[in-house]
């Protein structure tokens, strides 16, 4: 199944997305009658599985066939085989050292969970391929004590598989018949890739020789070759899913490209001062912070890796320059940001969940904007996991960092369909 539908992880956020509590303002309110703290056993009802995973996943439209995630997962497991069990002193008696080979196998274990559950299967490519990495940190660092495995063999084939990824740089051809799906899908090439080649090599921060230096390497290795082979497989998916006649949409991409930076640059030029009051409320760090971002789109779009990025990150930025608009449009109107009750706090996180899913369904093609919002949950779950820590009674203040990235979701969010619009047009044209 190409993987552009609306899947969920876990749907960890179905329940809390549907009801806004009754009296609410778009973004809430500190009401008069409000306490000064709320208690830390109320707010896990917010999240009540005590897991925050992103309502919504990033996909790309390419048909990725469960015999690809299948593979990914036997090298894991194939990686993993290779130390000794049990793993104890015996094996490795350095306590440190062993705690580290553990914790990567451990994490490999959990980036495998992670992509069973994921909602689409590009998000579980992307889990896998981060498995391997930790996998072979582990397997090349006992690899070392048990079988002296060197620095230079693994540093070697971490050479080819760049060589593979500079060859697939140069073929690579900007075929397509739809331009967003095209846009999508050779971002994705061009950012791997150029992410890949500009890389540092592996850091010196051990000793070149060492079992964890070669551990190290050995993780850099595996990364690489999972990432150039990852993306020939994307890349080939996608071409080979098109008409024989496809011609190519690389001048259609630049052309569109250029239409937005220009108009990112105009809305940079229109923007307001920065904020200079003194404080540090939620208004002031959502203005300050949405204006940041959209400040910095144009520069964005001009340092993009090719046409196809470009276009993304513009989709992104306009985003971001719509979201600032709403949410200095609210301060002007003297809406207040903040909660007063925990049952305030899971209506702010309500809008947000629902804004994201209204989104993707408002949007005239969901598939250009699903980057966005699939950062924009990511938000959502990183709030989730910052009010799952507090325990015992909790000072309202505490909890604006939090508040502050449901807020920035939602604003978002709701900006997404028209920049979606805009972009579309500047395809168009």
């Amino acid at each position: 199944m190409t993987e552009d539908g609306t899947a969920t992880r876990r749907g960890v956020l179905a329940a809390a997305g549907a009801t806004l509590v009754a009296g609410c303002s778009e973004f809430g309110s500190l009401g008069d009658e409000s306490s000064e703290s709320v208690f830390g056993h109320e707010l896990p009802e917010v999240t009540d599985d005590g897991d925050a995973e992103p309502v919504l996943a990033e996909s790309i439209p390419v048909t990725i066939e469960r015999s690809k995630l299948d593979d990914a997962t036997r090298r894991v497991n194939e990686l993993l085989e290779t130390l000794p069990m049990p793993f104890g002193p015996e094996s490795v008696p350095n306590g440190h050292v062993r705690g580290r080979l553990l914790d990567a196998a451990s994490d490999a274990t959990a980036r495998v969970e992670e992509a069973r559950r994921a909602g689409t299967r590009f998000a579980s490519l992307r889990s896998l391929r981060e498995a391997r990495a930790s996998a072979r940190y582990a397997s090349a660092g006992w690899g070392f004590a048990d079988r002296g495995v060197t620095r230079a063999e693994l540093a070697a084939e971490r050479e080819r598989a760049l060589d593979e990824a500079r060859t697939l740089r140069a073929n690579h051809e900007y075929r397509g018949t739809d331009p967003v799906r095209a846009a999508l899908v050779h971002a994705r090439v061009e950012r791997n890739l150029d992410g890949l080649l500009d890389a540092r090599t592996p850091s010196s921060r051990v000793e070149e020789g060492t079992l964890l230096g070669v551990a190290e390497w050995g993780e850099h290795a595996e990364e690489a070759t999972a990432l150039v082979a990852d993306t020939r497989y994307l890349y080939d998916r996608f071409t080979t899913s098109l008409p024989s006649d496809a011609g190519t949409v690389e001048k259609r991409l630049a052309t569109a490209a250029d239409r937005l930076a220009r108009d990112l640059r105009s809305r940079r030029a229109d923007l307001p001062p920065e904020p200079t009051e003194n404080d540090r409320d939620i208004a002031w760090r959502l203005r300050y912070r949405l204006r940041d971002d959209a400040a910095s789109s144009a520069d964005r779009v001009a340092d993009a890796t090719g046409p196809a990025s470009a276009v993304v990150t513009a989709t992104d930025g306009l985003t971001d320059f719509l979201a600032y608009d709403r949410i200095r449009d609210r301060i002007d109107s003297d809406e207040e940001f903040g909660v007063g009750d925990a049952a305030e706090v899971r209506a702010v996180r309500s809008q947000a969940v629902e804004a994201i899913r209204t989104a993707l369904t408002e949007s005239p093609r969901p598939e250009l904007v699903r980057p966005v919002l699939a950062d924009a949950a990511s938000w959502v779950a990183f709030a989730d996991e910052a009010l799952a820590r507090y325990r015992g009674e909790v000072r309202l203040a505490r909890l604006d960092d939090p508040l502050r990235r449901y807020y920035t979701a939602t604003a978002r969010a709701r900006s997404a369909p028209s920049a979606c619009r805009r972009v579309l047009d500047a395809l168009e044209r």
